[in-house]
């Protein structure tokens, strides 16, 4: 490995991402949408520098991780899918059901279900882990992972568009993989192209000699991408969320298109702020990389902040102006960070004491 240890532009680009996924969050929940501009800025910075960039990272982290055998990457993705239900039930649907319970509402009892079942980033990550235990199990070279991949996401996009499942355990199951439903926010046949792309570029990023000639590389080759097929997309009606700026559903299930230039702009993203690293001063360099080491604790702890007090507080209604919004956007960040040092510090200190 020529360029091994932790990447900070990588820690940049997640940083920032971390950001955006927090205000974006807020923003749905309590934002009351007087203000359609704002909504599609905040859509944007959380979303394709927020999602294609924290999975097209968990790929690269697969390249640099010292627990990178089959072995250890399936027991990883086995442990994640089974916690990322036991988070569905206590942040999503637990607070549903303590509504159900306390007021009656029956209406709530099928919305609890509907939240458990939801597929959200967690899930899609532990098959991303499952899958490349696969891959380097069979020791899967480059070419035929890309036709893979891209045969993976053209089938996915397919079914997506012409296969209707049945209600119930069959449309949560499939929903998995494909865009069954509007709880299916991360399908692994739409998602799968960016933890793949994180994993290719990881694997380039690890041999170069020179990563200012790599990232000017990757600059002059995947921006026009990006720009162009972004352009056309918006000539030719092929919407991946960019078409009316909300970056929800055909966002969330989009398919070969959108995953191709979303994955060339998470690429030329993470060479910019390679360029941003060579600026900003250590201070915030320094924090933006404490925010990537603790990414996963800030999502659970952004997301049960949001959803708890949209139910209890806000009573499900979206009421803020832009101003409010923003700054409980703030608040739930400063607030997640803040929880998530201390749990990480007494995690270590924990760990320290065992030793």
């Amino acid at each position: 490995m020529n360029n091994p240890g932790r990447q900070v532009e990588i820690d940049i680009a997640k940083g920032i991402a971390i950001i955006g996924m927090i205000f974006v969050h807020a923003e749905e929940y309590f934002y009351n949408e007087s203000i359609p501009w704002a909504i599609q800025v905040i859509e944007f910075f959380g979303s394709p520098p927020a999602a294609p960039i924290f999975m097209m990272a968990l790929g690269v982290g697969i390249v640099y991780s010292k627990n990178n055998s089959p072995s250890q990457l399936a027991k990883r993705g086995l442990s994640m899918l089974g916690l990322s239900y036991v988070y569905n039930f206590l942040v999503y649907a637990l607070p549903h059901l303590i509504v159900y319970f306390r007021d009656g509402d029956a209406e709530k009892l099928p919305t609890a279900i509907e939240e458990f079942a939801n597929v959200d980033i967690l899930q899609f990550a532990s098959l991303a882990f499952l899958t490349f235990a696969l891959i380097k199990k069979i020791n899967l070279k480059t070419r035929p992972l890309i036709v893979c991949t891209l045969l993976v996401v053209a089938v996915g996009e397919w079914i997506t568009d012409h296969v209707v499942f049945p209600e119930g355990f069959i449309r949560y199951a499939f929903g998995l993989l494909f865009g069954t439903s509007e709880i299916v926010f991360f399908p692994y046949c739409s998602w799968i192209i960016f933890p793949v792309t994180g994993y290719i570029f990881g694997q380039k990023l690890s041999e170069c000699y020179s990563k200012k000639a790599f990232y000017k590389t990757l600059l002059k080759i995947f921006m026009p991408i990006y720009f162009v097929m972004l352009f056309n997309s918006l000539e030719m009606i092929i919407d991946f969320g960019q078409i009316k700026g909300d970056y929800q559903m055909s966002y969330y299930h989009m398919g070969i298109y959108g995953g191709i230039c979303l994955a060339s702009f998470a690429l030329w993203w993470v060479a910019m702020c390679y360029y941003l690293s060579k600026k900003w001063p250590k201070w915030l360099l320094d924090r933006l990389k404490k925010l990537s080491t603790n990414i996963t604790v800030i999502y659970v702890i952004q997301y049960a902040i949001i959803v708890y007090s949209y139910v209890f507080i806000a009573k499900e209604d979206s009421v803020l102006d832009i101003a409010d919004a923003l700054f409980v956007s703030v608040a739930v960040f400063f607030v997640s960070v803040r929880i998530a040092d201390k749990y990480v510090e007494m995690k270590k200190a924990k760990a320290l004491k065992v030793q």
